[in-house]
């Protein structure tokens, strides 16, 4: 079937399943039906809680009107070896399962924080160069499916293990830990299914996107982003568009989506002509079998290290009274990019959420905003239905990049780049709510560090989100109001969980920083997973935010 008329076939269905829903409806505004409240659900089994990944979290206990009173009900420290802590946590039913950044995974009690279990797998840690090349290894959690837990491990072997015992059941290899390839991200459960990726663009690794299946650890199919090395425009030893955040799933389309890293060689071009796709792109693809439906790429030929790295996120909404059906995503070009969900198209104009000023890169070294670190790394959106509104975490930090000309000796032209931080560079961020219904900035916060670790929304009219001086806010969703903070005194690399047990709501957070801004020192060396309740032991406050 041609690729455009399956795209539309899909999109029909997206539609037709959108109106159903709304019919169901006995009654009243059409248009909050639409955009109604998801089922309350106690705990949160996925990565965005939901299959929308809207990390909207339908708990009202803590709200706008007493989040003050929020205070710590349980802390576990996850050991001395622990400095990075990129771990998303699951909870299903009364158990949390975090990762760390050396692969173990961990089973804690909800209530107590008491370690139930901890699988540790065998590891390879010496072929990778790590996150971003800098040789560090991070793990961002796991998927739950079927009494399984799903874990990839950075020499690339995707595991399953029992999610009550921590027993391990099958292993796959999803890629050639030599080639530089190496895991961070969670992967995702869906339909028997599991769906992962592999990172390590900065090295040339060429990427993928594959699912496995959950009984057997059998690869069903894999879809390479860019051509193979030396065909096409990928040069020999080049490649890129690697996966550092886990698919998005649409259970009604049966479409996943995911976003891409940059092309390599980084900052040089001049070996890869063209725009290089698929990189710095949104893909959407076939569930079941792999197929491209549509592609959006938002930095073309890039120069700058500006993957489109943070996870995908779904929305509803009514514009200028059409029901649309988006998807949002936050690129480290420093725009916010709303599109249409059924063909990739802009919704709205790309919206900018940091300082943005950038221009090829030179041998003498060009200043670039946001620089390679900038805009929205990894960092997961988080969407309300009751603002209509995502929320952006921003970095803004400026580069200077300089392309380096070396001459071999067979008279050979090689290319290279440096990424450098001014001495006098800020190091600040922003944190943005952007409403999905016009695409205009709801509000906007000056943050004091960068925003590494995401949003997450709640029913109670909050957003949370952490910064690198390990200070927690909770800002009311709908103006922005800075109304409660609570220093962990750990960086955050993550973004909260909000689960229910026994009528308890809790916030969980897991802190210890990020790699590509642990290099700041920002925050203290340690890493910890903090449960918060309404009354709980209060915690010290950060600073004043001026913006």
């Amino acid at each position: 079937m041609p690729l455009r008329l399956k795209a539309l076939l899909i999109g029909l269905a997206v539609l037709a399943a959108a109106v159903a829903l709304s019919a169901c409806g006995s009654g009243g505004d059409s248009t909050a039906a639409y955009v109604a409240k998801p089922p309350k659900i106690s705990d949160w089994p996925l990565f965005g809680r939901d299959r929308d990944n809207t990390r909207f979290a339908t708990q009202d206990e803590i709200n706008t009107g007493n989040v003050d009173s929020l205070g710590e009900a349980w802390s576990t420290d996850l050991g001395p070896d622990q400095f990075l802590m990129e771990s998303f946590p699951l909870v299903v039913g009364e158990d949390v399962f975090v990762t760390t950044s050396t692969d173990e995974i961990m089973s804690i009690d909800g209530t107590t924080g008491h370690i139930n279990w901890t699988y540790t797998p065998e590891v390879d840690f010496s072929q990778s160069t790590g996150v971003g090349g800098y040789g560090v290894s991070v793990n961002r959690g796991v998927a739950a499916e079927n009494g399984k837990l799903f874990l990839l491990t950075f020499d690339d072997k995707l595991q399953a293990v029992s999610q009550k015992t921590g027993e391990k059941l099958w292993t796959s290899t999803v890629a050639d830990a030599s080639t530089g390839a190496y895991e961070s991200m969670a992967p995702t459960a869906y339909d028997g299914k599991v769906y992962v990726g592999d990172s390590g663009s900065e090295d040339g690794v060429r990427g993928f996107v594959a699912a496995y299946d959950q009984k057997t650890g059998k690869k069903l199919w894999q879809f390479y982003t860019v051509p193979k090395a030396g065909t096409k425009w990928v040069p020999k030893g080049g490649g890129g568009g690697t996966i550092y955040m886990p698919p998005t799933i649409d259970p009604k389309s049966g479409i996943l989506y995911v976003g891409t890293g940059n092309p390599a060689p980084v900052i040089v071009g001049a070996k890869r002509p063209g725009k290089n796709l698929y990189t710095d792109s949104l893909l959407a693809l076939d569930a079941n079998s792999g197929e491209l439906l549509w592609y959006h790429q938002e930095q073309a030929h890039d120069l700058w290290d500006y993957d489109a790295e943070s996870p995908v996120l779904l929305f509803n909404a009514e514009i200028e009274g059409h029901r649309r059906r988006g998807v949002a995503e936050a690129g480290k070009n420093g725009l916010l990019f709303l599109l249409d969900a059924k063909t990739g198209k802009n919704l709205f104009p790309s919206v900018p959420f940091v300082k943005r000023d950038h221009k090829p890169p030179t041998r003498k070294g060009t200043l670039e905003c946001p620089g390679a670190v900038g805009g929205s790394q990894y960092s997961p959106l988080a969407y309300s239905p009751e603002t209509q509104a995502v929320y952006v975490s921003g970095v803004n930090i400026c580069m200077i990049l300089k392309v380096d000309v070396e001459t071999t000796s067979n008279g050979e032209k090689e290319f290279g780049g440096d990424r450098i931080i001014p001495e006098n560079e800020p190091k600040t961020g922003t944190f943005t709510a952007v409403e999905t219904t016009t695409g205009e900035v709801l509000w906007k916060k000056s943050m004091p560090t960068p925003m590494d670790g995401g949003a997450t929304a709640t029913a109670g009219g909050l957003v949370f989100t952490g910064d690198q001086k390990g200070i927690l806010y909770a800002f009311n969703a709908e103006n922005g109001d800075d109304l409660w903070q609570g220093s962990m005194k750990l960086a955050f690399g993550t973004a909260p969980v909000v689960y229910e047990i026994d009528g308890t709501e809790y916030v969980l957070v897991t802190v210890g920083g990020a790699a590509l801004t642990a290099s700041e020192e920002l925050g203290e060396i340690g890493a910890r997973v903090v449960a918060l309740k309404l009354g709980g032991k209060k915690l010290p406050p950060g600073p004043e935010l001026k913006g």
